[in-house]
């Protein structure tokens, strides 16, 4: 290799290094800032063709399978129906209604067949 070859290598490799990562940033910059303005022009043009539309959380699609209320389900007398949240509340589930009373969830519906299906409906299965 002559002295001429080794230093059009050294050029190009010197070129490749530091001009062209130069030449591809201010390429980038130059189309963002292309990019900002058509999206500057764009807002203060029309209103936007589709309005926005808030997000709410919203109850499950499909409803918990209730054939009965837990009073019945768990033959309760008429003075525990009474004090009893889920006989107050009837539109809610029985240990919703227990969850919102109490605060929490007790052991005794965690057992109970009512629990446990409209859980596994939550979970999806």
């Amino acid at each position: 290799m002559n002295e001429f070859q080794a230093t059009t290598v050294l050029v190009a490799l010197f070129a490749l290094r530091c001009i062209a990562p130069m030449v591809l940033m201010a390429v980038i910059g130059y189309g963002m800032k292309r990019l900002v303005a058509h999206w500057e022009a764009e807002e203060a043009g029309q209103p936007h063709p589709h309005p926005t539309i808030p997000l709410t959380l919203a109850a499950p699609a499909r409803p918990a399978k209730r054939a009965l209320p837990c009073w019945l389900v768990k033959n309760c007398d008429p003075q525990t129906r009474e004090g009893c949240p889920a006989y107050a509340n009837p539109s809610l589930a029985c240990w919703v209604a227990r969850l919102r009373a109490d605060g929490q969830v007790t052991a005794r519906c965690t057992g109970c067949e009512l629990y446990s299906g409209a859980t596994a409906l939550a979970a999806g299965d």
